[in-house]
């Protein structure tokens, strides 16, 4: 699998975009960061979009793809999630107030964009990809997802805190080929990182450690705050993993 890093910091500032990774050309994880790297036409191949929560960040492409992507498509683009997210979605964003419900233009019975549900139980199969919902730790409702090929996987952990079931999961994972896991802030903001719901470089080592993940496992680090980058980076080396990597914007990764 390849993964295209269209945009993974912890929020926007001039060289620096919200989440939004593209598997195999076709599938997105997140929508923070779509319309501004992709063109027209590599948007008008996308068909699928999970997307682990609501904050602005992970959604907000999502209303520009729909702009570009209209009349150049001959099925909808399954928005997908598990139904809390969907729902504040509809409620809140695509709702003809904030913006145009697409989910009903150009026709109800012909849309540009679609619902399409899931569960965290129960994995869905779309583009020769398996994908599974995970519960993460977040204030709102919130997501992570193992993606698999059949052959490799590898585990996107959206946004979360110290969470017990990353490694679980991780665990269970056939064929785990890394982890891109939430690292925000830096130590000396820890509390506003367990405010928040995001990992420090100490939280996420104590993590790794009470769950005895082997040093081996390749971890790619996302969401750093732009205004934190260097700090948190040094805190990161500081760990003692060698399998460490901060992810880059523009960079293609394959699993």
């Amino acid at each position: 699998m390849k993964v295209k890093v269209l945009g993974c910091a912890g929020s926007e500032a001039i060289g620096h975009n919200p989440p939004g990774f593209l598997v195999n050309d076709t599938v997105m994880l997140d929508a923070g960061t779509i319309t501004s790297k992709l063109t027209v036409e590599e948007q008008s191949r996308i068909t699928d979009i999970f997307i682990s929560h609501t904050h602005l960040d992970h959604i907000k492409s999502l209303l520009f793809l729909a702009d570009n992507v209209i009349g150049r498509i001959q099925k909808p683009v399954s928005i997908r999630s598990v139904p809390p997210v969907i729902n504040a979605i509809r409620k809140h964003l695509m709702n003809d107030v904030i913006w145009p419900d697409f989910t009903k233009i150009p026709t109800p019975k012909n849309p540009v964009l679609a619902y399409a549900p899931m569960t965290s139980s129960r994995p869905v199969s779309v583009a020769g990809l398996t994908v599974k919902a995970v519960p993460m730790n977040h204030p709102v409702p919130a997501v992570g997802f193992v993606v698999s090929d059949g052959r490799t996987s590898f585990l996107y952990t959206a946004d979360t805190g110290p969470n017990e079931r990353i490694w679980a999961e991780a665990a269970r994972a056939r064929n785990l080929k890394g982890i891109i896991v939430d690292t925000s802030f830096p130590n000396m903001l820890d509390a506003i990182a367990d405010a928040s719901g995001h990992f420090t470089p100490a939280q996420l080592a104590a993590d790794l450690d009470k769950a005895k993940v082997p040093a081996r496992m390749p971890l790619f680090v996302y969401h750093i705050k732009p205004a934190h980058r260097k700090k948190v980076i040094a805190e990161l080396r500081a760990m003692g993993r060698k399998n460490v990597t901060v992810l880059q914007e523009g960079k293609t990764y394959r699993f």
